[in-house]
């Protein structure tokens, strides 16, 4: 398992803003030594600083430094990248067309979830967790729209939240080139069942109440239909709330029997881990 980290002038940056907001004392530097949690006086799980980082005016070098891991691992040739333009009039037309409730997807993870779909080019994607869209948007961002990069053969958007996936459908219709995106209004392990395989990019955002493991079981259930070489993301992977819902899943993924790589993405409140099967 590795760790991604945001590069040294985001964090410099989001400590100035720290304290611009009289959050920490004047004086106060990033400790790169201090444990998980302790502010001695700044640390990447303080849980204000990843605030800071979520809306950081230095977001594009830190999805540029992102994908220069994933080049420096062999996971992406030196060539793939995204095309910057094409995320900002996305982005522009998701936030003038697309209507919804909060979302806990922020600004650098939004570009990150671009970022990551354009380099990888999937032609079979699958979020489970889809709920209105938002999420759904980010991850299939470079294959839809009016400057979409690519054109994927399927999209599956699922969330057994009813109402909330024919707001998604509204949504997406006011997107051109969405016609390869399907969303199902019904539990995720149910339809996991009938969509076939391959799937080459899976997203896993769904949560059960009743299901500590949920992430696993889902993921579990559609591992034969992951061919060598696909991606999973699991959003909320570095989030509090989270910590013991996602340890099983989290020691499966990073189990080299299972996959070949794991990432986790520290860059924000919430996190997310890439696992490369």
């Amino acid at each position: 398992m590795k760790v991604f980290h945001p590069p040294k002038d985001a964090i410099e940056a989001a400590v100035l803003k720290l304290k611009k907001d009289g959050v920490v004392h004047p004086n106060a530097s990033f400790n790169f030594e201090a444990k998980s949690d302790l502010r001695r006086e700044v640390t990447y799980r303080d849980y204000d600083l990843q605030i800071r980082l979520s809306n950081s005016p230095n977001e594009e070098s830190i999805i540029d430094t992102a994908r220069e891991m994933l080049v420096s691992l062999n996971l992406i040739s030196k060539d793939a990248n995204y095309s910057i333009k094409a995320f900002e009039s996305f982005r522009s037309e998701i936030k003038e067309k697309f209507t919804g409730s909060w979302t806990s997807i922020t600004p650098v993870m939004e570009r990150l979830l671009y970022m990551l779909t354009a380099v990888k080019k999937p032609m079979r994607m699958v979020e489970l967790g889809s709920f209105w869209g938002n999420t759904l948007a980010w991850f299939s961002g470079p294959c839809i729209g009016s400057h979409r990069e690519y054109t994927a053969d399927r999209i599956y958007g699922v969330d057994i939240d009813v109402k909330m996936t024919e707001l998604a459908k509204k949504n997406f219709a006011k997107l051109s080139n969405s016609e390869s995106v399907e969303l199902i209004g019904e539990d995720a392990a149910k339809a996991l069942s009938n969509i076939e395989g391959p799937i080459d990019f899976l997203y896993l955002e769904a949560k059960d109440d009743n299901c500590v493991n949920g992430y696993l079981q889902f993921l579990q259930q559609a591992f034969d239909k992951l061919p060598s070489g696909a991606w999973v993301i699991a959003h909320d992977s570095t989030h509090h709330d989270h910590k013991d819902e996602l340890k099983s899943y989290l020691e499966w993924v990073r189990n080299k029997n299972n996959f070949s790589e794991s990432i986790s993405f520290d860059i924000d409140q919430f996190g997310m881990e890439l696992s490369i099967k």
